[in-house]
């Protein structure tokens, strides 16, 4: 490579060729950029291109920066370059802004955009001329030879800021100008010309927005044909942190054609905190995009969604994996904001140590350590809350079994289907206690039950025979670890409450089973229950932001007749459910949902049964068989129970036979937690424990209860 004295002589010479060469290696050395700034005035436009072009890297440059505004009037080709040059430059070139501000009358469209464009860097010393600025947001001419030269070959395509005034002006007072040019760009957005209309929603959102004036306009150019217009607006909701209405029109374009549209929607929602929560399911499935920009975007927004997001952290560790690069990298990155959720992954991170490409690897290296930081403060959190504890637990006397009076404000919480991950009992597996039920259930279950939750496949188990007695494993692995790590709470607990599921784990907790006779019902009800869904076509979906007595009236509205059904089947949280029943019926209630007003989402699960519907009488039926004859093996609870079928308690003491008809009847009817967490708090239960896997019940609760949800801790495992 020619040294920079050699390149410096180069330039004096008379082959243009090597004159353009010699710039572009001399843009990243350090040498005395008046040399190539003399270029400015050569003959050839092509070797002013070249050393405006290279003065951008240069020290020292903003001595030219007179020359470069000189040029600025003739050829195109060239006033771009030295345009680009002279924003780069920024507040250093601010002498010229008397310049700039001629510039802006100028009868050439390409001139007044590169002048305002310009502008838009100069700080200060371009505040006089901002009323010249609005008064050219109203010039939406163009600079057409740009087109010719970019259709030559000669140049690149040039951005709309340096060949539409109306463009550039709305850029620089964007960065300029104040509450008074608000107005104007906004009677832009009702320009003919889509690139002015993209250009005055982004001068708007760099103002600042008003959201009561503004959210309506920017939902209804959410439909713009122009994929550009429709991105800015999704930028500007963003933005806004708007309400749940802008989040739901943003939520349509994930299924656009144009990946910058859809791009955009993912970013928009990433910015709106909770509301992005309602919409994970379509932007995992944003996961499997064609376009790397919609992936990225996609684990991006996912992994900013919090204890909720960090549920889907197998599904961003499977992009580790993926062709391009970039997802690659992102995905790691993602997992590290994952938490220890992210950090089970830390074996598939390590095996991009060696990627190929030096960004994958660099962002494996990192990670690893960021997991072993992680690691670290889990381990001292975990220990530090068991030498707090045990001192605790010491000095209380043994509870008397027939009074609640050492009993504390502490309820356990037990998650159910759909908290499951592959992975899952990891860091729990080699506890004396756990092994041991591991061992028993191996026996019970006929296979692997370990292996499953550590090895996967995730398909295999997402199936309700497997997944069922997995979670019951996993809300009793983590009942354990809270032994462990808080035996105050796990001994004084006042009540239990558990999801689907989840109520026989809390059952077990309660004293109404052991342990192998509460797995054998677990193992019964999931295989009952999935040759129950498997008889017949059966749909799930979620529905948020509908009442109950709205939606118990579309369910009635979709059925087909008597023996039909749909129905809510789940009572999640506030306007928080999902419903089921014969897959033609959900489909209507899909639609029909979510084109009622308030809707905020409707969406297929994943789970292909009717689960708490009529659907599954004949599972429920078996079911109760079953519990009849274990009957003899059950005891009544020794704390209160808040059960799914009626969301209020049961007492200490309660028959057996009571719950067992309670059992039997939750597989056909609505699951009722909203009002059982509500019910917990009014008895004065102030403090919560989710005994499971993920952070399902907690991210639940943040809509229930936000007091509650503070004071809610979940024991993974």
């Amino acid at each position: 490579m020619a040294s920079a004295s050699e390149l410096v002589r180069q330039l004096s010479g008379d082959d243009v060729d090597s004159i353009v060469s010699a710039c572009k290696a001399l843009s990243s050395m350090n040498v005395d950029s008046g040399s190539v700034a003399k270029l400015l005035s050569h003959k050839e436009p092509r070797v002013q291109v070249a050393a405006a072009e290279a003065l951008r890297g240069m020290e020292g440059a903003e001595a030219a920066s007179a020359a470069l505004a000189q040029r600025m009037s003739g050829d195109s080709y060239v006033r771009v370059a030295c345009a680009k040059t002279l924003k780069t430059l920024g507040t250093k070139a601010s002498a010229q802004a008397p310049v700039m501000g001629k510039f802006l009358k100028d009868a050439s469209p390409g001139v007044v955009a590169a002048a305002a464009y310009v502008l838009s860097g100069m700080g200060p010393a371009a505040a006089e001329h901002v009323a010249a600025l609005e008064a050219a947001l109203g010039n939406e001419s163009e600079d057409i030879s740009t087109h010719m030269l970019a259709a030559a070959g000669v140049m690149p395509k040039t951005p709309d800021v340096l060949r539409k005034p109306a463009c550039a002006a709305a850029h620089a007072l964007g960065i300029l100008g104040g509450a008074s040019c608000v107005g104007k760009l906004l009677d832009l957005l009702s320009s003919k010309d889509w690139e002015v209309r993209a250009g005055a929603i982004n001068a708007l959102i760099q103002i600042g927005l008003d959201p009561d004036r503004m959210e309506s306009q920017f939902i209804d150019l959410l439909k713009d044909p122009a994929p550009a217009v429709a991105a800015a607006a999704c930028r500007a909701l963003g933005q806004l942190k708007s309400s749940s209405s802008s989040a739901a029109a943003v939520a349509e374009l994930l299924q656009d054609a144009s990946p910058m549209v859809k791009a955009s929607a993912v970013e928009s929602l990433s910015c709106m905190g909770d509301e992005a929560e309602a919409f994970l399911e379509p932007l995992c499935k944003l996961f499997n995009d064609k376009s790397p920009l919609v992936r990225c975007a996609a684990v991006k927004a996912v992994a900013g969604c919090g204890e909720l997001g960090q549920m889907y952290a197998s599904e961003v560790c499977r992009l580790t994996g993926n062709p391009d690069a970039k997802t690659r990298a992102t995905a790691i990155q993602a997992l590290t904001e994952m938490g220890e959720r992210g950090a089970c992954f830390e074996e598939e991170v390590e095996m991009c140590l060696s990627d190929a490409d030096p960004f994958v690897a660099s962002a494996a290296q990192k990670a690893v350590q960021q997991f072993a930081g992680i690691k670290m403060a889990s381990a001292a959190a975990i220990k530090d809350a068991a030498e707090i504890a045990a001192p605790a637990a010491k000095a209380l006397p043994a509870p008397a079994a027939t009074s609640g009076s050492s009993k504390l404000a502490v309820g356990l919480l037990f998650p159910g289907q759909g908290s499951q991950y592959v992975k899952m009992l990891a860091e729990v597996k080699d506890m004396p206690s756990v092994k041991e039920m591991l061992s028993t259930a191996q026996k019970i279950l006929g296979y692997d039950i370990l292996k499953l939750c550590l090895e996967g496949p995730e398909e295999q188990l997402e199936q309700t025979k497997y997944c069922q007695p997995a979670m019951y494993i996993g809300g009793l692995a983590a009942f354990e670890l809270l032994k462990k790590e808080n035996p105050k709470a796990a001994e004084n607990f006042r009540a239990v409450a558990g999801l689907s599921l989840g109520e026989y784990t809390a059952l077990t907790v309660a004293g109404v089973f052991d342990f192998e006779t509460g797995l054998r019902l677990v193992k019964f009800r999931g295989e009952a229950m999935q040759q129950a869904a498997e008889a017949s076509p059966q749909k799930m979906i979620s529905v948020a932001g509908l009442a109950k007595e709205v939606l118990d009236k579309l369910c009635a509205e979709c059925r087909s007749g008597p023996d039909d059904v749909c129905q809510v089947a789940n009572f999640l949280f506030p306007n928080g459910f999902s419903c089921a029943g014969s897959a033609s019926s959900v489909e209507k209630l899909l639609k029909k949902a979510g084109d009622t007003q308030g809707c905020l989402q409707a969406k297929a699960l994943k789970t292909s049964g009717a689960f708490h519907t009529k659907c599954m009488e004949p599972a429920r039926s078996q079911l109760l068989t079953a519990l009849k004859e274990v009957e003899s093996k059950m005891q009544p609870p020794n704390c209160d129970v808040y059960v799914n079928l009626t969301g209020n308690k049961i007492l200490p003491g309660t028959p057996v036979p009571e719950i067992i008809d309670l059992l039997a009847d939750q597989l056909t009817n609505c699951v009722l937690w909203d009002p059982a967490m509500g019910a917990m708090l009014k008895d004065g239960i102030s403090e919560f424990y989710e005994c499971g896997p993920m952070k399902q019940l907690k991210a639940m609760m943040k809509r229930i209860n936000q007091d509650a949800w503070k004071n809610t801790q979940n024991i993974h495992v």
